[in-house]
């Protein structure tokens, strides 16, 4: 197969859908909340966003640093603007690495960029520069690769390439700049978005407010209904470049589609005055070990969002010793899935008690995550139909491919043009352990290292004889073409010694080893699935992941769409249930609009 890259064409795209986000220090608190910030990211990525995150220093880290280069000097007139530029781009540049680590460990496959390696030019001083040229085409030829670019606001180069600062609010502006430019090199459908700690531009601040009729918030303002606000939470500097520029924006709140638009455009009001309360969602946690720990520490994260009011374990001092507050605990996850509450995540796995308390959760009309593939594959039609016939709703998209927005894809894909073939590297384990093999290792200490390092369970036969990956296309077949897939007679070829061995000798020198899941349909409407081992590309996208990372390539006449993440581990699986989780919590509303 030829290679594919993410934005399914050979070279840099025009067309990719992408999506600025800046996140400034108000969002960027501490460290605690980069993980939130992960969490908007992957919201767009499993919308087939690409995305660059522009970033500031996290909260009080800028006062900091100047308080540092003031201690070093002996007045304050005696700074140096280019030692004293230098010192505090160093906040940017932590924060974007600390997404960038962030993103990484939650399976989103992503590049740290700074103002050098994207020829961000300014001009005026060093230390309250103005933005003037941008290497745009760096940014697209990046995302062809990767769906995320982190960049840090605030800073620039100038023409002599010292490192400059674009002054109070300059995040801001580097997000708008960043978005105009990319628009201007052809990237249609370019979204700018300014994530703030609120969830859009108000008449007047709601919490100085007093007395007298509540502030109103803005669906849509135009440019000088954001200059005449006070600019405490959108730079004037900024708001005029986008009207100069003629660039529509929007500024809200992370984790919520609601957020108020500014341009050429006339002001309108929500109906709904304020600031609008989100309420809490309770959630029954089933299963606690690898990813069930990693989504039970996620949620306790996001306490404005999520309310934990069980967790069902097989073992309670286990939990305990593992963080889990004592009083949530019980060891009957039936029972829990039939408790009081707004939304079950089942993490056990298997077709046992699990599917039998998916079945309890969906039969009260309490919506369910799973990140079950096994259950799906075998009772995904009956779960939908009672989900439907309850009037709830059931999500699984970490059922394939950990990090790996997988169902996402085929789901955008079949809305686009008919799928024709799925094909991918589904199951974590198995390409961890063929890399550890080519790189020398026994077939036995690399099935010993990947259980080692989490990635296999103690018994892996279900990884290594292709069952999992075959579960993973049946639920694939389902997305694609609405179709129940018997696991049973999907053709899988297991990974053993003998059969790498033999898969090798027929290796070309620009090719490696795969366990390539595989659904194709064919004209008569026949699907046809294996589980197989494959000799595929170095440059390919299956070829290009290694360890623990997956990739799916969605195929529809004429064009083909790709997914690339980790596939296996605690944070991706958690990521992509929190994910879900976070759909059904904060599903976008459909305020209805008045004008003044």
């Amino acid at each position: 197969m030829p290679g594919e890259r993410l934005n399914n064409t050979p070279a840099e795209s025009r067309d990719l859908p992408v999506v600025v986000l800046k996140f400034g220090g108000s969002v960027l608190r501490n460290e605690a909340d980069v993980a939130r910030v992960v969490h908007e990211v992957y919201r767009w990525v499993r919308r087939g966003k690409r995305v660059v995150a522009v970033v500031s220093a996290l909260e009080g880290t800028t006062d900091a640093l100047i308080a540092q280069a003031r201690a070093c000097a002996d007045s304050p007139d005696s700074l140096h603007a280019g030692a004293f530029a230098s010192l505090l781009a160093t906040g940017e540049q932590t924060s974007a690495a600390l997404l960038g680590l962030a993103l990484d460990r939650a399976g989103v496959p992503v590049e740290v960029l700074d103002a050098a390696s994207v020829s961000l030019r300014t001009s005026g001083t060093v230390v309250d520069g103005f933005p003037e040229s941008i290497d745009a085409h760096r940014f697209l030829a990046t995302l062809n690769h990767v769906p995320v670019v982190v960049l840090p606001g605030f800073i620039g180069r100038d023409a002599e390439e010292r490192t400059t600062l674009l002054g109070r609010g300059g995040s801001d502006l580097t997000a708008l700049f960043v978005a105009e430019r990319l628009i201007a090199a052809g990237a249609r459908g370019t979204r700018c978005r300014l994530v703030k700690d609120v969830d859009g531009l108000y008449e007047f601040d709601p919490a100085q407010q007093t007395d007298g009729p509540p502030a109103r918030r803005f669906a849509a303002a135009h440019w000088n209904d954001a200059l005449a606000l006070d600019g405490g939470i959108v730079q004037h500097k900024a708001v005029r470049y986008a009207r100069d520029k003629g660039l529509t924006f929007e500024v809200g709140a992370a984790l919520t589609d609601r957020a108020t638009r500014v341009g050429d455009l006339q002001a309108a009001f929500d109906r709904a005055d304020g600031p609008s309360p989100v309420s809490r969602t309770r959630v029954v946690l089933l299963g606690c070990g690898t990813v069930g720990l990693g989504v039970y520490q996620r949620l306790i994260a996001l306490p404005d969002l999520f309310d934990v009011v069980a967790v069902a374990v097989r073992d309670i001092a286990k939990a305990i010793t593992s963080g889990v507050e004592p009083h949530l605990l019980t060891t009957d996850p039936l029972g829990a899935a039939e408790l009081d509450c707004d939304l079950v995540i089942e993490t056990i796995g298997g077709t046992g008690v699990a599917l039998d308390a998916i079945r309890a959760a969906l039969a009260r009309g309490t919506s369910v995550v799973t990140a079950n593939k096994a259950a799906i594959a075998v009772a995904g039609q009956e779960l939908t139909a009672l989900a439907d016939e309850r009037g709830a709703t059931l999500a699984f998209s970490a059922a394939v491919g950990g990090g790996t927005p997988a169902i996402e894809s085929v789901a955008l894909a079949a809305i686009e043009s008919p799928i024709t073939e799925i094909v991918g590297v589904l199951n974590g384990t198995t390409n961890f352990v063929l890399g550890r093999v080519g790189g020398g290792e026994s077939f036995g200490e690399a099935v010993r290292r990947a259980q080692a390092a989490g990635f296999a369970e103690q018994d892996p036969s279900r990884d290594l004889d292709g069952r999992d990956a075959g579960d993973k296309l049946c639920v694939l077949a389902r997305e694609a073409w609405d179709i129940t897939l018997d696991p049973r007679e999907i053709t899988r070829e297991p990974l053993n010694e003998q059969t790498i061995a033999r898969a090798r000798q027929r290796l070309a020198p620009d090719q490696t080893l795969r366990h390539v899941a595989r659904l194709r349909r064919e004209p008569d409407g026949r699907v046809c699935a294996s589980v197989r081992l494959e000799a595929v590309g170095h440059a390919t996208a299956l070829g290009s992941v290694d360890r623990e990372w997956n990739a799916i390539v969605v195929r529809t006449p004429g064009a083909s769409r790709v997914a690339i993440g980790r596939g296996a581990g605690r944070w991706p699986t958690a990521e992509s249930v929190i994910a879900d989780a976070l759909e059904h919590t904060v599903a976008s509303p459909s305020p209805s609009l008045v004008t003044p």
